[in-house]
């Protein structure tokens, strides 16, 4: 028996049609060497493509014309806007009509409007500019399109690596939901319900953690008081959810800045409460979610309770020009 967590995405394409490609260079574009693609709308939010002709001068060396590379991002232009979403590139052979791809994103990745460094996600080496001679079918005309894909999270957020998580498997613990919880859960004054087979098994070092000050109520379901340590209790609650379902719930109502605290408290106590796989992928989330005004910050944090990847990747966010 075989079950999968279930996610609501809302898919939008836009092909960025660029003539005179051969002629086109970093110094026809504008004064940060790209293109701009008209908006288009996925979610109802407004995107657009940027496209380097020579490449994006962060994969190569801080000089892009020395890139033999062309480049791909897509922008979340919306003002203010924040949004999880995966991203896909690929190039239309002009003889099929057929889009065939070539950078797909398997992480959703985090959106932030707000900030320069995180309203973007895309490839520094998308292909070759030496692949795209005349008369290639992917050049016509002197003319390349590439496609974007976007696909925008709007409940859940799934991640493929690392390998599953250990205890009950999914289909176990969804039978969970239809028995009553055994565990309730106090944390920054409101309550979670729980089953105490899925925190043992997914949590293990929760209830070693907290059992020892729980208390036994009159309905005989096991009450635990936490100190979230200045965690929110929606934090907490999506560390809950993750247990049961092995992914991520996209809460609204939360700012470029709220998701990525959230993602910082949901790393801390993955690592306090033995859940190597939410650990793994809360570091690889702020891994690519560094910004100028927190990466100080983040760097500290990392440092403070040995997150080795994440502090090795603000220290060459760091070093960048």
């Amino acid at each position: 028996m075989v079950a999968a967590t279930i996610t609501k995405t809302a898919r939008g394409t836009h092909v960025l049609d660029i003539h005179g490609f051969s002629g086109l260079r970093k110094k026809q574009c504008d004064v940060d060497g790209f293109l701009y693609s008209p908006t288009f709308t996925v979610s109802g939010l407004d995107w657009a493509v940027r496209y380097y002709p020579d490449g994006d001068n962060h994969h190569a060396g801080g000089n892009s014309e020395s890139s033999d590379h062309v480049a791909a991002f897509v922008e979340l232009v919306t003002e203010g806007a924040a949004a999880w979403a995966r991203v896909g590139f690929g190039l239309v052979d002009q003889t099929t009509g057929e889009t065939v791809p070539l950078f797909r994103e398997k992480d959703p990745i985090l959106f932030d409007a707000s900030s320069e460094d995180t309203c973007t996600w895309g490839t520094g080496e998308l292909v070759r500019r030496s692949h795209l001679h005349a008369g290639s079918r992917y050049v016509l005309g002197d003319r390349l399109k590439i496609e974007c894909a976007i696909d925008v999270c709007s409940d859940l957020l799934t991640f493929d690596d690392p390998p599953p998580s250990s205890g009950l498997p999914l289909f176990q613990q969804a039978g969970y939901g239809k028995q009553e919880p055994d565990v309730i859960i106090e944390v920054a004054g409101e309550t979670i319900a729980a089953h105490y087979c899925i925190l043992d098994a997914r949590a293990p070092g929760f209830l070693k953690r907290h059992i020892h000050t729980a208390t036994t109520r009159s309905d005989r379901k096991v009450q635990i008081s936490v100190d979230g340590g200045g965690m929110p209790a929606q934090s907490f609650k999506a560390l809950v959810d993750f247990a049961y379902t092995d992914a991520l719930p996209v809460v609204g109502g939360l700012n470029g800045a709220g998701h990525k605290a959230m993602i910082r408290h949901l790393l801390i106590a993955a690592e306090r409460y033995g859940m190597g796989r939410l650990r793994a992928i809360c570091e690889r989330v702020l891994c690519k979610s560094l910004d100028a005004e927190t990466v100080a910050a983040t760097l500290d944090m990392a440092d403070r309770h040995g997150f080795k990847k994440l502090s090795e990747a603000c220290a060459e966010f760091m070093a960048c020009p």
